[in-house]
């Protein structure tokens, strides 16, 4: 492409942002408008480039979202070669994916990485797949094959105002194609080293705008990574690790104007998993899910109602002074309902409630059960000011009460009637201004307040274990504690660069986090004989500066490029000592540099791609036995690279085999405190029917 045509192309994108956000409005609000989820596929043929709902809970361009985001394609997913989400994620720049096992990661954005993160809010087309036992997200039991995923959203900074509590760092929105306008009909096979097995396989039946169902299932066997390297304390390491699940999602229109989906999911896995108290173990996992949606274009707006049941239960074996074995059932349900209307032709409203019921059970860990209920209310309101300015506003208040339905364990030091009594309310918001004075310039000003809640574990845990010599051991929840809340505060600009068909995007942000939350089993007690006694608190707050600086570009040969360099700097002020005492050293926790690039090419029927990431070094954690006894012992990782690659050939318009590398640069890499992750290579064949 000549840089006239090249200039005539901007010229033309220009003259159509001026009419997006009128359109994208009557295509979500308008009485005219058909009830349905968004239509990505033609409004990104339409404007040629992503569409996302994931800053405003409305429909917009990516390029016009108020918020730091970045979309990983459907084509981006199949290039990257990758067997899971973690995978395609680990060359986001912004994102840092921290791997502790063959199917065992943690995924963390804007500081403050630990185990079992609980600061980033993952979804599924809408439904929270945040297990809420521990808080965190379990991403080897997601139930979604990656031929199925249309695009993954990630969103950098709090999000609390639309998606509700834990999205106090950031957003990774799943969306899968869409029954009634997609068909997807994709067989996958693969063989590679380490054991390594996968297969997948998602169909589409639809009757053309009427009704539509996919169904996707998929499973991965590998073998786990040498534990030799790992304490001696991590007796029952797990040497197989695998996951199965599948997924079945309907959408059927039963009048032009409404819309029903119903999806069910279910998903197993088993593999050694680091742990909250930071030691690999043998883990279990079991979700389940059932989802069923309403939407109607009335006269007032489009109006939706979503609920959704998501069933978790996760077995593990810790090797503490021999095998325990312990497992714990979650239950969470959730109704939501909103509605998207409009006031004349420049602002865009958005009303909503949402209900949460979510219960713990467990014998050994919570003494019977512990749950809360989250009662919220959220407004949006997206201003179009001028066709080159738009101001977006968004707000939530959550209420949520706790209860117990079990009495509390001698020693605990809180009563039912604490438990009874207590109930916090965390209010939260994102405002952005986004100004694209050039089809080639947008620049953006955003401030946004996030809100992490306590965990069943941080709020409900109630354990009492004999120590010997008439002292007992109690670890507790604790029902006062406060939300952890996060505000953010950003410039981003981001520029078309014409001369090499290129984007250049920027990022710069300050944030402050207040009353970081932390469980009782990885704290030091207080002794009161004959109890020892450890509790659930908020032990400290912390800031973080960053910047990302990304560059991605590609020509109309085939060629396509991408570099990035992330600095995420974490300044924590804890109340408590970090190693030996606790696991926490927040201010060498995570990378402060990382640098992404990719280079790839197609041509004739041949693709290739290489990717690749160098992050500076860190210290990791994990729990070993000292002098004085069981401790947590920092590990220095030293700075490392990444490198995958893959190379794929068209066999038929229908039969792509392909070869794929992870971890090229070294037999055994240390990536963290869990074992060296192993070189990998894997082949695959994909039909498409």
């Amino acid at each position: 492409m000549t840089l006239k045509e090249w200039t005539i192309k901007q010229r033309t994108l220009k003259q159509r942002l001026g009419l997006v956000s009128g359109i994208v409005f009557s295509m979500a609000a308008a009485h005219q408008a058909r009830a349905q989820n968004v239509d990505y596929g033609s409004l990104e043929q339409m404007f040629g480039q992503p569409v996302t709902t994931s800053a405003t809970g409305s429909p917009q361009l990516a390029s016009q979202a108020p918020a730091d985001m970045q979309i990983i394609t459907a084509d981006d997913i199949r290039r990257s070669g990758a067997i899971d989400i973690p995978g395609v994620l680990q060359f986001v720049s912004g994102v840092d994916v921290r791997t502790y096992g063959a199917l065992d990661a943690e995924v963390s954005i804007g500081g403050f990485a630990q185990v079992y993160n609980p600061r980033l809010l993952v979804l599924i087309n809408g439904r929270q797949v945040y297990n809420d036992s521990y808080g965190f997200t379990v991403w080897n039991s997601l139930p979604v094959q990656l031929s199925d995923i249309r695009q993954i959203e990630v969103v950098q900074g709090p999000a609390s105002a639309l998606f509700g509590f834990n999205a106090a760092s950031g957003v990774i929105n799943i969306i899968t194609y869409d029954p009634l306008t997609d068909k997807t009909d994709t067989l996958k096979i693969g063989i590679g080293s380490d054991g390594t097995y996968v297969g997948s396989l998602v169909a589409t039946a639809q009757k053309a705008g009427k009704a539509g169902v996919t169904v996707q299932l998929g499973g991965i066997e590998t073998n786990e990574y040498s534990s030799d390297s790992l304490p001696t304390l991590n007796a029952p390491y797990q040497t197989h690790a695998d996951e199965e699940n599948y997924a079945i999602d309907g959408r059927a229109k039963p009048s032009e104007h409404t819309e029903v989906t119903l999806e069910v999911t279910h998903s197993d896995s088993s593999e050694s998993s680091q742990s909250i108290i930071y030691i690999p173990t043998p883990y279990q996992f079991r979700t389940q899910s059932f989802k069923g949606g309403f939407s109607a274009d009335t006269a007032w707006g489009l109006f939706n109602v979503l609920g959704y049941i998501n069933k978790d239960q996760g077995t593990s074996s810790l090797p503490l002074g021999g095998t325990v074995d312990q497992s714990s059932w979650n239950q969470v349900g959730v109704v939501q309902a909103n509605d998207l209307f409009k006031i004349g032709t420049t602002n865009a409203f958005r009303i909503g409630v949402e209900y949460r019921t979510n219960r713990e059970w467990d014998p050994s860990d919570f003494n019977g059960s512990s749950d809360y209920q989250d009662y919220a209310v959220s407004a949006m309101w997206n201003w179009q000011i001028t066709p080159t300015l738009a101001l977006t506003n968004a707000g939530r208040i959550d209420r949520l009460v706790v209860h117990r339905t079990s009495p509390v364990v001698a020693g605990t030091p809180y009563t039912q009637a604490d438990y009874a009594h207590a109930q916090l309310t965390a209010p939260s918001f994102n405002t952005g201004l986004v100004w694209q004075p050039t089809g080639n310039d947008t620049f953006r000003a955003l401030v946004g307040r996030g809100v992490q809640a306590p965990s069943q574990d941080e709020l409900g845990l109630d354990v009492a274990n004999p120590l010997g010599g008439g002292i007992t051991q109690i670890t507790a929840g604790n029902p006062y504690l406060k939300p952890s809340v996060t505000m953010n505060y950003e410039i981003d600009y981001d520029r078309v660069l014409a001369p090499i068909e290129s984007t250049l995007s920027t990022a710069f942000y300050y944030s402050t986090v207040q009353d970081l939350l932390t469980a009782s089993s990885v704290l030091p007690g207080n002794f009161t004989y004959p109890y020892y006694v450890q509790e659930a608190q908020n032990f400290g707050n912390g800031q973080v500066y960053g910047t990302k600086l990304v560059i991605k570009g590609s020509d109309p040969s085939g060629v396509r490029w991408n570099l990035g360099y992330t600095l995420t700097a974490v300044r924590a002020h804890m109340d408590i000592a970090g190693p030996p005492a606790t696991p926490y050293d927040f201010n060498n926790a995570t990378p402060v540099s990382a640098i992404v690039f990719g280079l790839g090419d197609s041509w004739n029927k041949f693709e290739a791609d290489l990717q690749g990431k160098w992050q500076s070094r860190y210290t990791d954690v994990i729990l070993g036995v000292g002098a004085a006894g069981v401790v947590y012992e920092p590990k220095a990782i030293s700075n490392f690279v990444t490198l995958d690659a893959r190379i794929a050939y068209n066999v038929t318009p229908h039969l792509v085999v392909a070869v794929t590398g992870d971890e090229l640069q070294s037999n055994q890499t240390i990536v963290s405190a869990g074992p060296e992750v192993d070189r990998r290579v894997l082949f695959t064949g994909t039909y498409n029917f």
